[in-house]
């Protein structure tokens, strides 16, 4: 697939061919170029369909992309909200392709994005975090202990007890590898929320409870 046809279905609303890019993608560094670059435009159809192809893309073979790290670090610093959610998911695909340990250096303040001043950006940054868990055992502590202290952030209340919704999801997608320590604690947390103001974090604490009593 030539980068121009490659552009026009990208361009497109809702492209029924959107995802036949991925695999041209992983053949061609020209489309791989195109498809970072598109995950930062101004135009949100274009940027949106770059970065859904992109995540694909890169879900399978991150190798091609660790080339783009730093593309994708200094984005996580953003004004668009948009763009700091798509670099941090990113790094979380590229942490298990990440040999020189570029996450380390950047890793306390790439956390900060738990407080980010848009709770979409903190929403998508959190269903990554697992990745970077799952890749990196190193960092795993220090990770489950900042999401259990998601009420230490500077999100609103109403906001805080939505993303609780998706710190249960993680803590239940990664629990067989947690410590009995961390395990203890993330029951514990579920535990807390059954009568959140969240109806969608009190149905995942009731589900997380009766999965791992």
């Amino acid at each position: 697939m030539k980068t121009t046809n490659a552009k026009q279905i990208l361009t497109q609303k809702e492209p029924a061919r959107l995802y036949e890019v991925v695999e041209p993608a992983l053949k061609d560094a020209e489309l791989r170029d195109l498809l970072v670059e598109g995950s930062f435009a101004k135009d949100e159809t274009y940027r949106y369909n770059c970065v859904r192809v992109l995540f694909r893309a890169i879900a399978q073979s991150p190798d091609l992309f660790y080339q783009y790290w730093d593309r994708f670090e200094k984005m996580i610093d953003s004004p668009n909200g948009f763009h700091r959610s798509a670099a941090a998911q990113a790094i979380a695909y590229l942490s298990s392709v990440d040999t020189d340990c570029r996450l380390d250096l950047i890793f306390d303040h790439y956390l900060d994005l738990l407080d980010d001043n848009k709770v979409m950006v903190t929403h998508y940054f959190i269903e990554t975090l697992k990745l970077i868990c799952l890749a990196r055992p190193d960092f795993q502590h220090k990770i489950i202990s900042a999401l259990l202290n998601i009420d230490k952030t500077k999100h609103p209340l109403k906001r805080k007890d939505l993303l609780k919704a998706d710190v249960i999801n993680t803590f239940d997608q990664l629990f067989d590898v947690l410590p009995p320590p961390d395990q203890r604690k993330a029951v514990a947390f579920a535990g807390a929320q059954l009568d959140c103001s969240s109806s969608k974090t009190r149905k995942a604490a009731k589900e997380f409870q009766q999965k791992h009593k």
